[in-house]
Formats: structure tokens, sequence, C-alpha cells
């Protein structure tokens, strides 16, 4: 039986879509030990979530003591009473598992929340948008209390990230004025590879990129990316660009030596979406 989807399998394959795949099938002898850097991010994490919880106007209902069984047990019974806000609540249905920092009662249904110890936004401030890799997580949860029949029948969600403030998360609204695609849509994206990957009806390739510095694999990916010239290891080359030009020129050493004119038209290339 594949395992489950879980919210930090998806926000790992928004970050690196071969995370998951390692994770659930790479040779555990072959992990990285976390370094000193990734468990003092994991404690940050912790102490800015205990802070939030202090300041609570109305205390949650804390299941974070109990077993995962239990957890889930307890927070379906408290969801059924109409507790007001439960923290650390365990979902599940079918192949997906949620753990969602805060659950709360909103009308005749719940909303779900994450605590995040940074920004619930990125990009310049009068652009501010929500976070990929903590929608997809989110939208879980909300699929979750769908299914369950516990939502408040809207695609939102919120988060309270590090400057003190609720950030709302509309996953149905269109991700910016010239891209009609919701959170909602990149989701159910996220969560058919996941499956596929999980069920191993998909593999993928490694690739480097920024976010693997902080990766337990991290070692293993790149003595894999060096032993094969991967592209990704160029400057600038990434994932999207390396999978563009894969078929006709799998290694650095191949674009090297190759005659790039046979791949121009005019000032394009036969490459989609890659130009000069």
């Amino acid at each position: 039986m594949p395992p489950p989807i879980t919210a930090s399998l998806l926000y790992d394959l928004i970050q690196c879509p071969h995370r998951p795949w390692m994770d659930l099938f790479g040779d555990p002898a072959k992990r990285d030990p976390e370094s000193a850097f990734v468990r003092l991010l994991w404690e940050k994490g912790t102490l800015f979530e205990n802070e939030v919880r202090s300041r609570l106007t109305l205390p949650p209902l804390d299941l974070s003591g109990y077993s995962d069984a239990e957890r889930e047990r307890r927070t379906l019974e408290a969801m059924e009473r109409g507790s007001h806000l439960l923290y650390s609540g365990r979902l599940s249905w079918g192949d997906l598992l949620g753990e969602p920092d805060l659950l709360r009662r909103e009308g005749s249904g719940y909303v779900a929340g994450d605590i995040k110890s940074g920004s619930g936004e990125e990009g310049a401030e009068d652009e501010a948008r929500p976070k990929k890799q903590y929608a997809v997580q989110l939208a879980l949860y909300t699929d979750l209390l769908e299914r369950l029949g516990k939502s408040t029948g809207e695609k939102r969600a919120f988060v309270w990230d590090v400057r003190g403030r609720e950030v709302p998360y509309d996953l149905a609204a269109p991700m910016g004025p010239n891209n009609p695609t919701t959170h909602w849509d990149l989701y159910r994206e996220a969560l058919a590879q996941a499956r596929r990957i999980a069920a191993r009806s998909e593999a993928n390739l490694p690739a480097y990129g920024a976010v693997c510095k902080l990766c337990h694999w991290h070692t293993a990916c790149l003595e894999e990316l060096v032993q094969k010239e991967d592209l990704t290891l160029l400057p600038e080359l990434g994932r999207s660009k390396r999978d563009l030009l894969i078929q006709e020129l799998p290694t650095i050493g191949d674009l090297a030596r190759c005659d790039l004119h046979r791949f121009l038209v005019g000032k394009k290339t036969l490459f989609p979406g890659l130009n000069c």
C-alpha cells in the first residue's frame, strides 16, 4: 500500500519534486545528518509556535500530547462538539493525512491554519502573494475538512506568520491578474503527482538548486549529478531548462561540444520557452 500523502510531502514536492521520491525510496544510509542550521530552524519554529499559542485570546484545545490515533479521534470528537479552536489536530481520509496547527470554527464549519516562523507571503510588499509551498499544505487540510463534512464550504485557510499577522489564503482565487490558475489547481496537480510518486509510477531526476544545501539528500544527489554531468550544475540552468534540453543535450559535455546554431531559428531556439 502506498504511503499517505501528507502536507510536508506536498511542501517538499513544490520545493523539489525529487525530495519526496528520495524520502520514500532512497537509501537511508545515504542521508546526510541534519545540519546545525536546520536544527536551529526547527527549534526556532517550535519556539515561535509556542509563543503564538501563549498569545491566543481564547486558549485552544491542545491535542499535541496524544498518540496519533488518539489525537485523530479527539479531533473529530471536538469538531462534533463545536470546539472553537483546536491545536495540533489530526485528520485523515483515504490516502490523505493532515496535521494542521490550528482548526478554527467559523459558522458551522472549520478553517485550517498553520503557524509559520517565516513570512506568510512572498514578493515585494505591493505585489505580495501566498507562498505556493504553504498553499498546498493548507489546501490538503481544506480538502480533508471537505471530505469529512467539516468545512465552511469555502476554499480558504490562513497562516499566522513571524510578523504577528494572520495572512488569509484564498485558495480559489487566481494566482495573479494574468494567471487564472488557482492555488487549489496547484494543489490538485501536486496531489496527483505525489500519488504517482508514492505509487512508484513516476520517477524523476535530481536537479541542483538553491534549496539543495539544506536538504538531507544533498550529498547523495550531488554525487549523482556530478557523475552524470547534469546540466543543472551550470549557473542559471535549473530543472525546467534542463528538462527542455535533456533529450538533445543530456550532459554538460554534450552542451560544450555541440554546434548551438543547429538549434536556432532566427532569435528563437527549437526548445519551447527557451529563447536567446
